[in-house]
């Protein structure tokens, strides 16, 4: 069956939504993980992605660029809310006119949506250390690399390695069993 490939944006609300609706803790670093591991199942139960995006290697576990920026705001806090976007075209500073917010929102027909919901539970009710060991301990992991340090302001850059698609399928395979068992 295939699945149209979703946005990064739109499957980290509907996650958002879901843990805010479940009362569940969820911290960016915590979504980061989840999102990783809905890619390595949808690659493992449908062999595709589900989102097109990049997931790289951190010290936590994984990190995705798109996500930090949008939402480290909140630190290792809860997100409060997904993210709302805000839609000028119909505004000039002229004639006025109608500024709109909308959420970008996941695409997918009622059954691939239920089975979306499910998955997005069971991440979501584990721990975040929990998932990131699942990461860390997984073969496929490498440690970011410290590139700088700075001695002046005590600073750390790293490079972050990306992730394939096969090594994130592999790492959702072998630790299927933990991640879909609800708590």
């Amino acid at each position: 069956m295939e699945i149209k490939t979703q946005t990064t944006m739109a499957v980290a609300n509907f996650a958002i939504n879901l843990a805010i609706e479940q009362k569940q803790d969820l911290s960016y670093l915590k979504l980061c993980k989840v999102l990783f591991f809905l890619q390595g199942y949808y690659l493992d139960k449908h062999q595709q992605p589900l989102m097109d995006c990049v997931f790289k290697s951190g010290i936590h576990g994984v990190i995705n660029e798109e996500i930090i920026s949008e939402f480290k705001f909140y630190g290792p806090g809860n997100i409060k809310g997904p993210k709302i976007n805000l839609d000028f075209s119909q505004f000039s500073l002229l004639n006025g006119g109608e500024i709109k917010n909308y959420q970008e929102e996941v695409d997918l027909p009622e059954t691939q949506l239920k089975e979306l919901q499910k998955v997005t539970q069971a991440l979501i009710s584990k721990p975040s250390r929990q998932l990131g060991k699942a990461i860390i301990n997984h073969r496929t992991y490498r440690s970011p690399i410290l590139v700088k340090l700075s001695v002046i302001s005590g600073r750390r850059t790293y490079e972050y390695a990306e992730y394939t698609n096969s090594e994130i399928e592999q790492c959702f395979a072998n630790n299927q069993k933990f991640l879909l068992r609800r708590v």
